[in-house]
């Protein structure tokens, strides 16, 4: 396995076992410090009746094993000159749909 796509799949693992009980998706909004050492997270879901709600994850150890993850990530795309216009991302919005367990991470420059 890739170290991005180990990465992925530690990100995911969080979301799962997080994810409230009537989650069909769940989102997570990220927005990292330029250093790396602290990250400000946002938890939504969308349930069976389409309504995105917020939540709250029962640990904050959640944060920080994300923030590590997301600081890992973004280390990745900087070793590998993934950055769009040179530039490092400094947030992202991650979405898991829990039916076929794919994720899908959309990466914020400005």
């Amino acid at each position: 396995m890739s170290v991005d796509d180990e990465i992925y799949q530690g990100i995911g693992e969080i979301l799962v076992a997080i994810s409230p009980a009537d989650a069909e998706v769940v989102l997570v909004e990220a927005e990292l410090s330029p250093e790396g050492d602290h990250c400000k997270l946002l938890f939504d879901y969308v349930g069976p009746s389409g309504t995105k709600q917020w939540f709250l994850p029962s640990s904050a150890k959640v944060d920080s094993d994300l923030l590590d993850l997301f600081v890992r990530l973004r280390s990745f795309f900087e070793s590998n000159g993934l950055y769009a216009e040179g530039k490092p991302w400094k947030g992202c919005i991650v979405e898991l749909c829990l039916r076929s367990m794919k994720i899908k991470i959309d990466f914020k420059y400005e």
